[in-house]
């Protein structure tokens, strides 16, 4: 009775915990042959090691350790003991994050092959396969091999954000469209030939500067302020308009357009838990080669400018005095930047740059100027 109910506490705690606080890997060590069931316990202990090296922020369990805190105290429950603390630090241990799973077994009798896999939780697949080894009977050879696969396991592992990187993210986006576009042709009317002339002018500038900090895994705040100046203008030079009793004569039309706005703030449209949260993130995605990407995305809070509007035409006939108009409209300053790939891994326990780049947005036609200065510290608890 006293084992069931031991049995039973610790699936409770496990059901009741979605997820631990720091990351926490649980290693196993499965055997197959009297040799090798003699280092399952050795071959742990040595990837606990180099998982606390490469990864200091995370929770580091044993199988061996829940094994030997099991047998202590179901000892203890014989013996009428009532603390259930232990039950639940032990329930806390097996609610892992990455499973690291390693094998050794005896094939012929002559040798071991040595394994090492790691599942993560989240998704239920494996994300690091350090394949295998063989390793002959003996002390020495077994422990070659287990190094071998424990150090190999590191580096697949290496790619993913296990310990989060946190600190400053400064980020500015200049954004400039100076265009002219021209259309012309000939046209003909009352018996003379007349030009069709179509220019269209825009000067657009938008500044933009965020200040961000990353807490976590993408979790990001700071702030953010911009402004905006666009002014378009469109002149119609029509040789033959086509006047409302029929005639045709020239006619000139020249439309305006122009916004001055300044804004500031992050949005926080997004929700979370019930909970709004700033939509800007910053996402670090690393490579098997050793390098790594920065991506930051973003919104800014909505601000209402004013555009202002200008129409005249002047020519033979359906002349309009100049007029102007205001018209309110919501503005948004988007950010959605890629930086990279720089050298780095997740192990590092730095990532700084400092960088400019000049690139042609692909909808708006814009020239901009992005620039970034970044000092990210790995959490090392």
């Amino acid at each position: 009775m006293k084992q069931i109910y031991l049995i039973a506490m610790v699936l409770l705690v496990c059901s009741l915990s979605a997820k631990s606080i720091e990351p926490n890997f649980l290693i196993v060590c499965v055997a197959a042959g009297d040799t090798a069931v003699k280092y399952t316990d050795s071959y742990e202990t040595v990837m606990e090691s180099y998982l606390k090296d490469a990864f200091p922020c995370a929770k580091i369990t044993k199988h061996s350790g829940i094994r030997t805190r099991l047998s202590r105290e179901r000892l203890n429950q014989l013996l009428g003991g009532e603390n259930q603390q232990e039950l639940l630090d032990i329930g806390k241990d097996m609610n892992w994050d990455y499973f690291v799973k390693l094998s050794l077994k005896t094939f012929e009798g002559r040798k071991i092959m040595v394994r090492a896999i790691c599942l993560e939780r989240k998704n239920v697949n494996c994300i690091a396969d350090a394949g295998y080894t063989w390793a002959t009977m003996d002390y020495q050879g077994i422990k070659s091999g287990v190094n071998e696969m424990s150090k190999q396991l590191i580096d697949k592992l290496s790619k993913y954000e296990i310990c989060a990187f946190a600190g400053p993210v400064s980020i500015t986006i200049s954004s400039d469209l100076d265009s002219t576009n021209v259309e012309e042709y000939s046209v003909f009317c009352n018996q003379m030939d007349q030009q069709y002339r179509k220019e269209e002018v825009i000067n657009n500038h938008t500044f933009s500067e965020w200040k961000l900090v990353r807490k976590g895994i993408p979790c990001t705040d700071g702030s953010m302020t911009f402004y905006s100046d666009e002014v378009s203008k469109i002149t119609i030079e029509d040789g033959c308009h086509k006047c409302e009793s029929g005639r045709e004569g020239g006619l000139v039309t020249t439309k305006k357009s122009s916004m001055k706005i300044k804004g500031q703030g992050i949005s926080h449209d997004s929700m979370f838990k019930g909970k709004k949260q700033d939509d800007t993130r910053i996402e670090l995605e690393f490579f098997e080669n050793g390098q790594y990407v920065l991506k930051a995305k973003g919104t800014s809070l909505p601000v209402q400018g004013e555009e202002i509007l200008t129409r005249k035409a002047e020519g033979t006939c359906d002349n309009e005095p100049e007029e102007t108009n205001r018209f309110p409209r919501d503005i948004r300053v988007p950010l959605k930047v890629i930086f990279g790939p720089y050298n780095g891994k997740t192990t590092d326990k730095v990532l700084q740059q400092k960088d400019t780049k000049k690139v042609k947005d692909p909808i708006t036609d814009e020239n901009q100027t992005i620039t970034i200065d970044f000092t990210l510290n790995r959490k090392e608890k």
